[in-house]
C-alpha cells in the first residue's frame, strides 16, 4: 500500500510539473509572424505574397482588423482560381506557409490565407466565439474574390466550421470547400475536463492568451455549431473531406455528419487510417496533391475569365487600409 501511495504521489508530481512546464513554455511560444517575419520567410521566392489588412464594423464595438496574405493575381485578362486557407485553433495564417512555397500550387492558383478574428494579427486576443460572426468578419474576402473563375475554401479544424458558414452564406460564390480534420457536428469533438477548470476565474489569468483563445472557442463550439445547423442545405459547393481515422480530438464521425447534412452538395471523402489530427503537418504533400487534382479538373473556361479584385462591404462596411509587399 505504501509503495502504491508513493508511486501515486510521484506520478501526480510529474503530471503537475509537466503541466506547469507546458504553461510556462506556452507563454513564450508565439504562432504569429509579423509582416517583417513573412517578408523574410518568402524573400527568395519567385512568387511572393503580399500582406494586407482591412477593417470591418463590429456593431457598437471598435472596428475589427483582419490580416490576410495573398499571392499576386495574373495580369491582363487571364485569372487564376483562388484558394483561401482558414486555420484552426490555436494558430494563425502562418500555419499554411509551406503551401505558399509549393511551386506547382503557385502555378495553378492564387493563394490566400487569413488570420481568423482574435488570432495572428487580426486583433490578437479579441476572441469571437460565434461562427456566424466570424464568417461575417471574413465576408470581405469572399467579396474580394467573388469574380474569380473558381473559389476554393480550405478549412482546417475549427477553420472548417467557419468555412462551412462562408459556403452557406455564399452558395453562388464558393465553388469548392475542402474540410481538413474539420469540426462540423455539434459535440463531435473531445473536450478535456481541464478546459472547464482553466475557465474558472482563479486559473484563467494564468493561461497564455493563445491557449485561452482556443479554450474559449472550444467551450462555446457546440452552441456555435448548433446555431448554423439549419443552414447546411444552403451549401451547393463541391465538398472534399480529409480526416484521420485515429483523430481523437475531432472525431471522424464529423465526416458522416457532413454527408448527412450536405444534401445539395457533392461530397468526396478521404479517410486516412494512420492519421490523427495532424494532416496539414504530416500529410501536406498528399493534401497538396488533392488540391492540385481539383484544380486540374476545372474546365478551361473557368481559368480564363477576367477578374476584378475588389474589397467591398455588404451588411457592414469594410476598408482595405494597408498592404505590405513581401519582397
Amino acid at each position: 500500500m505504501k509503495r502504491f501511495l508513493l508511486v501515486l504521489r510521484w506520478s501526480l508530481l510529474v503530471i503537475l510539473f509537466l503541466a506547469i512546464g507546458t504553461l510556462v513554455t506556452a507563454w513564450f511560444i508565439d504562432s504569429r509572424q509579423t509582416n517583417e517575419d513573412l517578408l523574410a520567410e518568402f524573400r527568395h521566392q519567385r512568387i511572393r505574397p503580399a500582406v494586407h489588412h482591412y477593417q470591418i464594423k463590429d456593431g457598437n464595438e471598435p472596428p475589427r482588423t483582419i490580416r490576410f496574405m495573398e499571392t499576386p493575381a495574373l495580369p491582363g485578362d487571364s485569372a487564376l482560381p483562388v484558394v483561401l486557407f482558414v486555420h484552426g485553433a490555436p494558430s494563425s495564417l502562418s500555419f499554411f506557409n509551406e503551401f505558399f512555397k509549393d511551386t506547382n500550387l503557385l502555378k495553378r492558383a492564387q493563394l490566400v490565407a487569413v488570420d481568423r478574428p482574435g488570432y495572428g494579427y487580426s486583433d490578437y486576443g479579441r476572441v469571437e466565439t460565434s461562427i456566424v460572426r466570424q464568417a461575417e468578419f471574413l465576408q470581405p474576402l469572399i467579396d474580394r474574390y467573388a469574380s474569380a473563375p473558381y473559389l476554393m475554401v480550405v478549412g482546417s479544424s475549427y477553420g472548417g466550421s467557419v468555412s462551412a458558414r462562408l459556403a452557406m452564406n455564399n452558395p453562388e460564390a464558393v465553388n469548392h470547400v475542402v474540410f481538413v480534420s474539420s469540426a462540423l457536428g455539434p459535440g463531435l469533438e473531445r473536450t478535456y475536463p481541464i478546459s472547464h477548470w482553466v475557465d474558472t476565474p482563479l486559473l484563467r489569468w494564468g493561461i497564455p492568451p493563445l491557449l485561452r483563445l482556443a479554450n474559449d472557442e472550444k467551450l462555446a463550439h457546440r452552441k456555435a455549431l448548433e446555431a448554423i445547423l439549419p443552414d447546411w442545405p444552403k451549401i451547393k459547393a463541391n465538398i472534399t473531406m480529409l480526416h484521420g481515422q485515429r483523430d481523437e480530438l475531432v472525431y471522424p464521425t464529423n465526416v458522416s455528419f457532413a454527408q448527412q447534412h450536405l444534401i445539395n452538395a457533392r461530397v468526396k471523402q478521404f479517410l486516412l487510417p494512420e492519421n490523427r489530427h495532424d494532416i496539414v503537418f504530416n500529410k501536406r504533400e498528399y493534401m497538396t496533391q488533392i488540391l492540385l487534382d481539383i484544380l486540374d479538373k476545372l474546365p478551361k473556361n473557368e481559368e480564363a475569365k477576367p477578374k476584378q479584385m475588389v474589397m467591398k462591404g455588404k451588411a457592414v462596411a469594410s476598408r482595405l487600409y494597408s498592404s505590405v509587399m513581401v519582397r
